[in-house]
């Protein structure tokens, strides 16, 4: 409860920097993360797919992380002061791993090409992708999960599933990577 408490603030506190519409400067703010290691968090997540990072990672007006296609290029755009909140609350990088690593769960699935926004069941396909990549990385299934405690609500909306949901989706691809490195380590 103190957690979502204090994640709430953060984001309230994000949202009205961003408010007036002016481009925020945080080049000085020694205690945001720097967008330096926001790229090398993305990048560990993009070396276990196999694949060549082909997502543009920008600082941006957003209300906390997102996937988004603009001009046919394919963006993770991030807002740094939820960033660093979710950073500093967790303690670790596996919360900002796992959004990276679902936000290109979107991408990927092909849900930033469809219109209409945030589905459940597109959610639900991002956060299972998450949890096969943070496995991949090595965290263990709290630490892929933990974020989820942070920032989904108990009752599921029209646009994302509950929490209860979503464990379960991570744990589902955890459990996949689990099961793919067990077969292969018996061969």
């Amino acid at each position: 409860m103190i957690r979502a408490t204090l994640l709430s603030v953060c984001i309230t506190v994000a949202c009205l920097s961003f408010a007036n519409g002016n481009e925020v400067k945080y080049s000085n703010d020694s205690s945001l993360i720097e967008h330096a290691d926001v790229r090398e968090l993305l990048q560990q997540v993009v070396s276990v797919t196999g694949l060549n990072e082909s997502f543009e990672l920008k600082e941006a007006n957003v209300l906390n992380i997102e996937a988004t296609v603009i001009h046919k290029k394919r963006y993770i755009l991030y807002n740094p002061v939820f960033i660093t909140s979710l950073n500093n609350i967790s303690k670790d990088t596996w919360g900002v791993k796992a959004l990276l690593a679902h936000e290109i769960g979107h991408h990927l699935n092909g849900h930033t090409m469809r219109r209409g926004g945030s589905k459940p069941k597109l959610e639900l396909e991002a956060d299972e992708y998450a949890g096969f990549i943070l496995h991949k990385l090595g965290a263990t299934l709290q630490q892929a999960q933990n974020v989820f405690y942070l920032i989904a609500k108990e009752k599921g909306s029209r646009t994302h599933p509950s929490r209860t949901a979503r464990l379960s989706a991570i744990e589902k691809g955890w459990n996949k990577a689990a099961a793919i490195e067990d077969a292969t380590a018996k061969q």
